[in-house]
């Protein structure tokens, strides 16, 4: 574990995590890095109006990617500038650890002085069974930091900033996640519930449903493959894994 800054070297990193974040935002604007859909999901967050968004996604179009720069923009921000915690949420210890190394990333990219990343424990009761669960946060000098939590509902309570439940259809207990995560707009923090599907009888779906017959009064998106391969999804994975991309590599890889 780092040292920790002097009193003195703590004011230069928090006044040094301000500006460089305003610069990003401000003058330089999202990451041209981000595919149009990912960026769609980005303005809407970072927009005022935006407090709770569900979307439907199809499977490893680098969603998760994108909502760890809004967490990195949000965090690094200090109050007055909109800045609150980030916290992640999903069914397994190894989604939540690649989160946070996809905010580490991201942070390093925006150059935001961040303070510390750290696992830790705590304890934790369900019924007579005592449990450590094990978590990760990235804290900046803004004071605000980005931590992954256990999908348990209670993990929520005494908590305030933006919540991502990610992958949400396979997490247990989902209706009372959500309920426990609404508390979280009474302090003007967000929402974000994404996932793929897994059936229409899951609680989900059930959601999502409720939204698109307008009983539910939330924003939405659905991110279909052919949405992430229309905005450019293929040619990413070439650039990253050293394929040459031609059309016909792509419809063959579609149809796979």
């Amino acid at each position: 574990m780092s040292a920790q800054p002097s009193k003195e070297q703590w004011v230069e990193l928090r006044q040094q995590a301000v500006t460089d974040i305003s610069r990003v935002i401000e003058e330089v604007g999202l990451p041209d890095i981000l595919l149009l859909y990912q960026r769609d999901v980005v303005e809407l967050l970072d927009s005022t109006a935006c407090d709770i968004l569900f979307v439907e996604k199809s499977r490893r179009i680098g969603l998760t990617w994108a909502l760890a720069a809004y967490c990195v923009l949000k965090a690094g921000r200090e109050s007055a500038a909109g800045g609150m915690d980030a916290m992640y949420i999903s069914y397994s210890q190894e989604m939540t650890r690649e989160f946070i190394d996809a905010c580490a990333m991201w942070a390093r990219a925006f150059n935001v002085a961040a303070i510390d990343q750290e696992e830790f424990l705590f304890d934790d009761t369900d019924g007579n069974i005592d449990r450590f669960i094990q978590a990760f946060r990235i804290r900046f000098a803004s004071g605000f930091e980005i931590g992954a939590r256990s999908s348990a509902p209670r993990t929520l309570r005494g908590k305030q900033g933006v919540v991502i439940i990610d992958e949400a259809a396979f997490v247990d207990s989902l209706k009372e996640l959500i309920k426990a995560a609404m508390a979280f707009l009474m302090w003007g923090g967000q929402v974000v519930v994404c996932s793929t599907h897994n059936g229409t009888e899951n609680e989900f779906n059930v959601q999502i449903q409720d939204i698109l017959t307008g009983r539910l009064p939330y924003e939405h998106r659905r991110i279909d493959l052919d949405d992430a391969l229309k905005d450019g999804l293929y040619e990413r994975i070439c650039l990253v894994t050293g394929k040459e991309w031609t059309v016909e590599a792509a419809a063959e890889w579609r149809q796979d």
